[in-house]
């Protein structure tokens, strides 16, 4: 379950959670597997719907227990994590101006120009290679696809965005959110750093000490040990993990920002 539950927690860290952390009122009668900000989490709370589930037990057959315990304990994490992270943003203050999420948007099309311009590069470098006549047959077949995968990407690339939808700018709105919180927590507590797909600073360390301090001040508390247990091991340091060196941590700016002033110094 352990490797499982860390693809799980790209989910609950860096895109939106409020769909994994909306529940319905807990059952008076239900033992509570746990309590976060004075309410309890039960059972039944942690339940995917009647379609959900026979979808997955339709497609994973032998494992879909195994995939229904998971899931249990991801929407678990998730009411846990939503109700800690949305009370620090309100004590903190921490608040995302309409101005940026534009600025986000903005960004998101300076980093497509520069993966549009990357690709023209890389198939002129491939159209030299072909006509330098130093490939083989085999070689050039391999060319060949590669140069249908880069002009595909280019059409898609050529295309003219449409103004982002009420998800999308939802999706923004979050992710600059959720940075915010991650640049506050590790100011605060510092720790491990982690490279992610969706986050190239995840500050694991700073997630768990934080979480130690609530759990310690009552914040929250997990009863069942199953579900305790499961629940600090998404907060380990995943061994196969890529950590980034503390002196190349950087919370100056948000990621997608850096990530476009690095590649545009690069072609300088």
């Amino acid at each position: 379950m352990k490797s499982t539950l860390r693809t799980f927690c790209v989910a609950l860290f860096c895109l939106p959670v409020i769909a994994l952390a909306q529940k319905a009122p807990a059952s008076a009668s239900e033992k509570p597997l746990a309590r976060v900000l004075q309410q309890n989490i039960t059972a039944s709370q942690l339940e995917p719907d009647d379609k959900t589930k026979k979808q997955a037990k339709d497609a994973l057959k032998g494992k879909y227990n195994e995939w229904l315990s998971q899931i249990r304990v991801v929407k678990m994490a998730a009411l846990v994590w939503e109700g800690l992270q949305q009370q620090y943003l309100k004590e903190k203050s921490i608040n995302v101006a309409p101005n940026e999420v534009t600025t986000f948007f903005d960004y998101a099309k300076k980093a497509r120009e520069l993966q549009k311009n990357q690709i023209q590069q890389n198939l002129q470098q491939l159209n030299a290679d072909v006509q330098s006549g130093k490939l083989n047959a085999q070689q050039k077949q391999q060319a060949e696809g590669i140069k249908k995968q880069m002009l595909a990407a280019l059409d898609q690339l050529g295309k003219a965005l449409p103004e982002p939808n009420q998800q999308e700018k939802d999706l923004a709105q979050r992710t600059v959110q959720v940075w915010k919180f991650d640049q506050a927590l590790y100011k605060q507590y510092g720790g491990t750093v982690v490279m992610k797909q969706a986050n190239p600073f995840e500050p694991i360390g700073a997630y768990k000490k934080f979480l130690e301090e609530k759990e310690k001040g009552k914040s929250f508390e997990i009863f069942d040990g199953s579900y305790k247990k499961n629940f600090w091991k998404m907060f380990d340091v995943p061994k196969e993990a890529v950590v980034v060196p503390a002196n190349k941590v950087d919370f100056s700016k948000p990621w997608w920002v850096l990530m476009v002033e690095q590649a545009q110094q690069m072609k300088k």
